[in-house]
């Protein structure tokens, strides 16, 4: 016996062939799909409310002993042993059963079971395809796109449907911002956010949200096409820009620059995977491939884009000091120098104060060359200049002013005095009128900024500054 032909026995049994149409049409139990009173009303020319009263009237008798309803029993376990799964992977397993003839769906079969008073332990949660809406308890929800109808419904127990939520937010500001993320992310949050995680829940609604795209099944890597923007695909594109081919490893080293996307850019796996779904990008071996090449002018804006101009004429390695030089004279800003030199992925650092472009051919012979040119610049550019101890104990030290330190206002402390110069010292001019605070820490002072641009200080200035280790 099927779960629709049990409600039948149960409740139309006696009734006129009409009422027992009605009722029949208004719970589902023809289709699979409860109606509304309207509609039923239309359909037999009644009004809604004697449609309310027709019904009310024939499943009052649950009132009386109607049987264990030993399907609607089997039917409930199955569901519950399925959870959490998509509504319509359920009602599927229903029909394959034999337990409903006609796809008796999960909403019919609730009602159903609050007719004769049995606990639901399940309700159905919208996940949008489009990651930009957040869920919903549907009725019956279904979407249409690109002709293919599909249905949206998940089932879960109850309490779980903020696991849905959460999972729907991280993952799409996540895939938005970085291009990609992992289970374990959404599992934190949901831990930060007071909820109880459930592993296979958030692995069932990923799977349902259009675009979703395994990187590293078993280690929880994903991306969702449908809405990444930014980070991961606007990284590589710029490199390929630049570099023309890669092997991933210098990808990976190139997005570990930027700290600020992320503390550890994603394992070489998880880039190779994701390069393999990339439009315009070609993986062969540990090779990530620009195909077709990509015009740089039109990948990159800004700083990065006279940074690559530069080294293009002028490389393909240069020191920084001289890359500075250039890009200031040119109008660049010298915060914005550093800034991007620091965590660009189109720019590489060779050596210690040695920079070129992201997968540039450099000679061994070049690379000495421009090392060697570096040190034999550096005795010039010595900024601590001196230090001592005058008679009255006071610390003096000497500074010459090299473009850092112009800049930055951040002075070095010689080591032999690092323990002795620590903390705050209130900061006075040669008239003894205070003009700020010095600040020590690690080896390093800084709070000069103020007085360095008061005094319009240029880089080969000297200052000096006398230390009270008392008065401080």
């Amino acid at each position: 016996m099927t779960l629709e032909q049990e409600l039948i026995d149960l409740f139309a049994a006696g009734a006129s062939p009409r009422n027992r149409d009605i009722l029949i049409g208004y719970y589902g139990w023809a289709d699979g799909r409860p109606h509304t009173l309207t509609e039923i009303g239309h359909r037999y020319g009644i009004t809604r409310e004697r449609v309310r009263q027709i019904c009310a009237k024939l499943t009052r008798r649950t009132k009386k002993p109607v049987g264990p309803a030993p399907v609607l029993t089997r039917t409930l376990k199955l569901i519950h042993d399925a959870l959490p799964a998509p509504a319509a992977q359920i009602e599927a397993e229903l029909t394959r059963r034999g337990l409903t003839a006609i796809g008796m769906g999960l909403e019919a079969v609730a009602v159903a079971a609050r007719l004769l008073g049995k606990p639901v332990e399940y309700q159905l949660v919208a996940v949008p395809v489009e990651v930009s809406s957040t869920p919903s308890i549907p009725a019956h929800s279904k979407t249409k796109q690109g002709g293919i109808i599909r249905d949206d419904r998940l089932a879960v127990r109850h309490g779980q449907e903020q696991v849905v939520a959460v999972t729907l937010d991280v993952a799409k500001k996540d895939a938005y911002f970085h291009g990609l993320t992992t289970i374990e992310r959404i599992e934190r949050t949901i831990s930060t956010r007071g909820g109880r995680s459930n592993n296979e829940l958030i692995r069932q609604t990923l799977a349902m949200i259009d675009g979703f795209r395994w990187l590293d099944e078993p280690a929880g890597w994903f991306s969702l096409e449908s809405v990444q923007r930014h980070g991961l695909p606007r990284t590589i594109d710029k490199a390929l820009a630049v570099a023309g081919e890669l092997t991933v490893g210098r990808l990976h080293c190139a997005l570990s620059r930027n700290r600020r996307l992320w503390k550890k850019p994603p394992p070489e796996n998880v880039l190779l995977e994701y390069c393999r779904g990339m439009p315009g990008v070609r993986v062969v071996g540990d090779r990530i491939i620009a195909d077709p090449p990509r015009d740089w002018r039109k990948s990159l804006t800004g700083v990065e884009a006279k940074l690559v101009a530069v080294l293009k004429q002028h490389g393909p390695l240069m020191e920084r000091g001289q890359m500075e030089d250039i890009c200031v004279g040119d109008g660049m800003n010298r915060f914005s120098f550093h800034a991007f030199v620091s965590w660009s992925p189109v720019i590489a650092q060779y050596g210690h104060s040695v920079y070129g472009l992201l997968g540039a051919e450099v000679s061994p012979e070049q690379l000495d060359a421009a090392l060697s040119r570096r040190r034999s610049g550096e005795a010039n550019r010595r900024v601590l200049a001196g230090h001592g101890t005058l008679p009255d104990g006071k610390i003096w030290l000497q500074y010459r002013l090299s473009k850092a330190a112009s800049t930055y206002a951040v002075i070095t402390i010689p080591a032999a005095l690092k323990k002795q110069v620590r903390g705050r010292f209130k900061l006075l001019d040669s008239h003894g009128v205070r003009i700020g605070t010095l600040a020590t820490k690690d080896g390093r002072a800084w709070g000069l900024g103020a007085f360095l641009r008061k005094n319009t200080a240029r880089i080969g200035d000297r200052i000096m500054l006398v230390l009270d280790l008392e008065k401080r």
